[in-house]
């Protein structure tokens, strides 16, 4: 398997500013090793909102592993760290949906078959 900072010539190429936000998280390998978003935008000068917004593009373009939690972003190298930031998305997710049901007043497997009605639909467009 490729290590994740290599040249994919399959794949998009990293604008400048991806590549310098790349370059802050691709080496904070394991939990306590975190990085804040904060410091990324001091270290790149990239403001704070922009910096969260490509690292989701890093994540869901580019298909990069990073995870976070309360101390920052890094790269979640054992079973174990993978597992708890997958399990942190999931509530975190969960949690947005409940708030959503809430507002609709319907239940929350109501709100989730919606969500994946809706997502599926986005997906076929996206492809077409």
């Amino acid at each position: 398997m490729p290590e994740q900072g290599q040249l994919n010539l399959d794949g998009p190429m990293l604008t400048d500013e991806q590549r310098a936000v790349w370059d802050c998280i691709r080496d904070r390998r394991g939990k306590g090793n975190e990085i804040l978003g904060t410091e990324i935008s001091r270290m790149t000068g990239i403001d704070y909102t922009s910096v969260r917004a490509i690292i989701a593009h890093l994540i869901n373009k580019h298909g990069k592993l990073i995870g976070s939690n309360g101390s920052g972003y890094f790269i979640p190298v054992t079973p174990a760290e993978i597992a708890a930031v997958t399990k942190s998305l999931r509530h975190r997710g969960i949690m947005i949906l409940v708030r959503a049901a809430q507002l609709q007043k319907t239940s929350l497997v109501a709100i989730f078959n919606q969500t994946l009605l809706e997502y599926e639909y986005e997906k076929e467009e996206i492809n077409a």
